[in-house]
């Protein structure tokens, strides 16, 4: 980025290319002037915003005028020209109120955040509202919500998509794909917004499609390693095990979504990825889980995060990396894999033991495959025992791998006992 106290010392002629690269402060405003048209000075806000202003006396008294926003429509050539026109005015004792557009009330106020419960009305009838919803709240408003909506550039969303991806390379794909979702609706309300700015901003390429399964053995070893896991990481890994749903869907769960005493689980419509409401049965091994879990006093999460209650938990990445390190340690080789690995694993578990394509997709909440298109229109029959029957087979499937699995101190006098059978040959 530019460096602002350079400019301001320098008092080098400003640029399109200097006024891009001018650092937002974190706090308040500054300015920046323009040697080139005396009087003409750019102000920056904290949300990044950049504004023309002239500086001139009037009548005696020093006046700030604005005469517009930087951006596709009104550039640094552009600025000038009404600059120089303004200060004209004034050195001949004329008006230059004339000159100043006054900007509209309606304009003024399109923000971002402002916007979006209009666009999330006008996609109610979709099946994905609710990961609309999901995408837009977590990932898009903590970063660009207070941006006035046709003042965001495709720089802005390229930074905002490089910082997701640098964690979840997928997630940043469908952060762009929602945010170009959202400018496409948007474009026609909002007059100084020339194109969409997701057309030209950088995304991650696709990812190869991951095919990764953990085996039996690793698997019984990461339950291992979650009985000695603190909360939120240990029980919610174990549900996440249990019963093959999304990440954020365990993570950000609420208590009152479960019922202990008839094991059900009913994620709502705004949480689930395909926006419908789901139905997951909780099994023996799942019901042991929850029931271990305490109450946290003002909180409706059933894993609030520290210091947020009303929050789900963060630090995927370094827990996913210390449980791999724990792993490798224990079996030798492991290869890479994720938590959402984990959601194929599971599924890839229901397979095995039998369970029907269609009920392992219904398990999983899956609106692809053999519950797409017109079958999904039609079929409406949700599997509800069948579900029931497939992830208490699962459940006790997990426990009885952990069962099998030997400890550490076995596995070593196993493989030492191998060892000396192999020498006396």
């Amino acid at each position: 980025m530019e460096n602002i106290g350079n400019i301001l010392g320098n008092k080098t002629v400003l640029t399109d290319a200097k006024l891009k690269g001018l650092k937002a402060p974190q706090r308040g405003q500054i300015e920046v002037s323009d040697p080139a048209v005396p009087g003409l000075r750019v102000r920056i806000g904290a949300t990044g915003l950049k504004t023309f202003i002239v500086r001139k006396r009037v009548g005696g008294r020093i006046k700030n005028m604005t005469i517009g926003q930087y951006g596709a429509r009104f550039g640094l050539a552009d600025a000038r020209k009404k600059a120089r026109s303004i200060i004209s005015d004034i050195e001949t004792g004329g008006d230059p109120s004339s000159k100043l557009r006054t900007p509209s009330k309606r304009t003024s106020t399109l923000t971002i955040r402002s916007m979006v419960p209009d666009y999330l009305a006008a996609k109610a009838d979709r099946r994905s509202v609710g990961e609309m919803k999901r995408v837009l709240e977590n990932y898009v408003i903590p970063v660009l919500g207070d941006r006035m909506a046709d003042a965001v550039t495709r720089g802005d969303i390229t930074a905002l998509v490089d910082s997701v991806a640098a964690t979840a390379p997928v997630m940043a794909r469908n952060v762009h794909a929602q945010l170009s979702a959202f400018y496409s609706w948007a474009l026609p309300r909002l007059d100084r917004l020339p194109t969409n700015p997701c057309r030209d901003a950088g995304r991650p390429k696709a990812p190869k499609a991951r095919d990764r399964v953990l085996d039996d053995r690793e698997l019984a070893t990461l339950w291992k390693l979650l009985e000695a896991e603190p909360l939120p990481w240990g029980p919610a890994l174990k549900l996440l095990i249990l019963t093959g749903q999304r990440r954020d869907e365990v993570f950000s769960a609420d208590r009152s979504e479960f019922d202990l005493k008839r094991g059900e689980w009913w994620i709502p419509a705004e949480r689930a990825k395909n926006g419908e409401r789901h139905f997951v049965p909780l099994s023996r091994e799942a019901l042991a889980v929850l029931k271990k879990i305490d109450e946290v006093p003002d909180s409706p999460k059933l894993f609030p995060a520290r210091g947020q209650p009303r929050n789900g938990p963060s630090g995927f990445s370094k827990v996913q990396a210390r449980l791999r390190a724990a792993m490798l340690e224990k079996l030798g080789v492991v290869r890479d894999w994720t938590l959402h690995d984990i959601r194929r694993t599971a599924a890839t578990g229901l397979q095995r033991l039998g369970v029907r394509l269609e009920v392992t997709e219904a398990v999983l909440n899956h609106v692809s495959g053999s519950r797409s298109g017109i079958v999904g229109v039609y079929q409406r029959y949700g599997f509800a025992a069948e579900k029931r029957a497939a992830l208490e087979a699962w459940g006790a499937e997990v426990q009885k791998l952990v069962k099998e699995q030997p400890t550490k101190g076995a596995a070593r006098a196993s493989r030492r006992k191998m060892n000396a059978g192999a020498e006396t040959e």
